[in-house]
C-alpha cells in the first residue's frame, strides 16, 4: 500500500489573474478514501489492471483499467466541495491530478 503526494505548483489562470495550485496523488491499493480538498478541476486515471470504484456526489461508477475521467467546476473560483469525490483503490492504482 502506498500513497504519494506530488508537488504543488502555482498556476496563473490568465485574464482574471487568479493563482491556482496544482498537485497530484498516486494511490496504490489503499482501499476506500475521499479527496478531502475543494478543487477547481480534477482528473482520475486508472493506471492499474483492475477496475476502480469512483463515487461522485453519491453516484457510484466503475473506472476500468486504462481509463481516465476529468471534472471541471467551470472556471474562475468555482470549486467542487471537499468530499465530492470518493474512490476505492483496493487492488488497483489510481493517479489523481487536481487544481485548487
Amino acid at each position: 500500500m502506498s500513497y504519494n503526494s506530488g508537488v504543488e505548483v502555482l498556476l496563473n489562470e490568465g485574464l482574471n489573474n487568479q493563482t491556482k495550485k496544482a498537485g497530484f496523488l498516486n494511490i496504490n491499493d489503499n482501499g476506500y478514501e475521499t479527496l478531502d480538498v475543494a478543487v477547481n478541476s480534477v482528473s482520475f486515471s486508472n493506471v492499474g489492471i483492475t477496475e476502480i470504484t469512483l463515487t461522485v456526489n453519491g453516484g457510484t461508477y466503475g473506472l476500468p483499467a486504462g481509463s481516465s475521467v476529468s471534472f471541471d467546476a467551470g472556471g474562475g473560483d468555482n470549486r467542487f466541495s471537499s468530499g465530492t469525490f470518493e474512490y476505492d483503490t483496493t487492488g488497483g492504482i489510481l493517479l489523481i491530478a487536481y487544481t485548487w
